[in-house]
């Protein structure tokens, strides 16, 4: 068995799901941290808070919309003005979590403790210029709607869930102006819709962690690989960071928390966030997200382009998609950052993602391979 598939398996298979925070994902850290000290690097782990699910700031949202209609209840100007400033805020917190993946609501949530794993490999020559290879260690749970089976829905259902608070809003705000209780009664439909949304995502976390083969252990495996290829023959110019974060499938915490260490120093490196590398298509991504659309930076898309165009047997093509990854706080962040994906060319989106059957035996070698064999490529491209 080869040492990529070896790798699957164990994380997949001997570890299996590993939620934000759970003992799994610590377990994957410490075999991350072995195989990399194994080829003679130096591995370093830092803590760090996470929220424990990506629902708990839709969840934290509604909540506050259901608390303005609770407030316009009361009756007087007030309560009315502050109904409407309040369903407003839960609107601009929800694109915020859209746009961003953070919340300004984040310091009232619980947090658990995730970890990143990180070593870095110095070039031959004098440094001029920094990599860094992003693969993320732990899994999400089968979600109701988030996985592959119903990805068509994701979109208009942002939308909606997006345009109720707003809606909620501009009915108090006319109550504020013209008075009333009737604004009230015609909002009632918006709060039912914020109470079956906060009991479908507490359902939603109840559902089982997916074991995780293709998101992110193929992509596990394949930085793991091109962490052993590069200790044998170090690029010219270019240092080489190997990041395994936790916390991806919540709040992109771990690359937050890199961000918060390393912000001076990594401020001209370039990104390359790795997801779903286990079978299907492999892609570099040049539009991800839902209604809040994030590009890869113009010169890792060159550079990507370049790579597909030089080496056509590698079978390397840009994509969509509507899944989200760390890219999207890495750019958010005025960082050099693209994702490179397996795609599942009937989903449209990373094969098996968030399923209970993204396990290590439909996972392919020789698609693992080739994506090492691309970011070797795409590596050297730079490197030059």
């Amino acid at each position: 068995m080869s040492k990529l598939l070896e790798d699957v398996r164990h994380l997949a298979g001997t570890i299996g799901p590993r939620g934000t925070g759970t003992p799994a994902e610590a377990e994957a850290a410490d075999y991350v941290s072995r195989r990399l000290a194994d080829l003679g690097l130096a591995p370093e782990k830092h803590a760090f808070g996470s929220v424990p699910s990506q629902n708990a700031f839709p969840i934290a949202i509604s909540l506050l919309a259901l608390a303005s209609t609770a407030i316009y209840l009361q009756g007087g100007t007030a309560a009315r003005w502050l109904a409407a400033a309040l369903s407003f805020f839960a609107a601009w917190s929800l694109w915020q979590t859209i746009r961003s993946a953070f919340n300004p609501i984040s310091v009232l949530i619980p947090k658990i403790i995730s970890q990143n794993v990180e070593a870095r490999l110095r070039p031959k020559n004098e440094t001029r210029r920094k990599a860094v290879l992003l693969a993320h260690l732990d899994t999400n749970r089968c979600r109701l709607v988030w996985q592959s089976m119903s990805v068509r829905a994701l979109t208009p259902m942002t939308w909606l869930t997006l345009a109720v608070p707003v809606g909620m809003g501009l009915l108090y705000l006319a109550g504020a102006i013209l008075g009333g209780t009737i604004w009230w009664f015609l909002s009632l439909p918006f709060a039912a819709y914020q109470l079956g949304t906060i009991v479908t995502l507490l359902r939603d976390d109840r559902t089982p962690y997916s074991p995780g083969a293709h998101d992110n252990a193929a992509s596990v495996a394949v930085a793991l690989e091109m962490a052993k290829r590069l200790s044998s023959a170090p690029l010219q110019n270019t240092e080489v960071w190997f990041v395994f974060d936790g916390a991806e499938e919540t709040d992109h915490a771990g690359a937050l928390d890199l961000l918060r260490r390393h912000g001076a120093e990594l401020r001209e490196a370039a990104f390359f966030g790795l997801e779903g590398l286990g079978s299907g298509e492999i892609v570099y991504l040049t539009r991800q997200g839902l209604i809040a659309y994030y590009h890869p930076s113009p010169d890792l898309l060159k550079a990507a382009e370049s790579v597909a165009a030089k080496y056509p047997e590698l079978k390397f093509s840009p994509a969509e998609m509507v899944a989200e990854d760390d890219v999207r706080a890495l750019r958010g962040r005025g960082c050099r950052a693209i994702c490179l994906a397996g795609r599942d060319p009937q989903t449209g989106i990373l094969p098996r993602w968030h399923r209970p059957d993204d396990t290590p035996e439909f996972v392919s070698e020789e698609t693992m391979s080739r994506a090492a064999d691309i970011l070797c490529a795409l590596l050297k491209e730079m490197d030059q």
